[in-house]
């Protein structure tokens, strides 16, 4: 725990969360362990959109013109599958990204939701609800099988 970097999100990131610590802006959870970086996570995003030659309000440009998916959007950050969605507005100071990886989630209370990376034993509890876990997992996938659709139509 404790190493900044800039270049974190890729296919090991789990989710990304506020850090409130003077230096460390966003904590930065893959399955090799903890991280920080000094950036928000808006610009994390950004510059991990900006290695496959898009931008993060590129990104959701386009998501809301293809899926009219207006709030909360998910993005595709690259074309080999990375892929995340926001718990909250992405401008929220509580809102965390949950990337595509297989996870489970637990009842906390009606605006608190766990979830559990049991492969890489990593769980984390979150000030959303339940549902709308859900709405927006679903919702990412939903963007996944669009794009997927979009690319095995081209490479036939």
């Amino acid at each position: 725990m404790g190493k900044y970097e800039e270049n974190f999100i890729n296919r090991s990131t789990l989710f990304l969360m506020s850090s409130f610590e003077t230096e460390r802006k966003t904590k930065v959870v893959t399955k090799q362990g903890e991280f920080y970086s000094h950036l928000p996570a808006l610009q994390l995003l950004d510059h991990a959109c900006m290695l496959y030659a898009s931008t993060y309000e590129g990104r959701v440009k386009a998501n809301r013109h293809n899926l009219k998916q207006h709030k909360k959007t998910p993005i595709l950050i690259s074309t080999d599958g990375v892929a995340a969605f926001p718990i909250k507005s992405p401008t929220h100071p509580k809102c965390a990204w949950i990337f595509n990886h297989d996870y489970r989630t637990e009842f906390m209370s009606p605006t608190r939701t766990r979830i559990i990376f049991e492969q890489h034993k990593v769980s984390v509890e979150l000030d959303v609800s339940i549902h709308t876990m859900e709405k927006q997992r679903s919702r990412m996938y939903e963007m996944l099988y669009y794009y997927m659709k979009i690319r095995d139509r081209h490479n036939t």
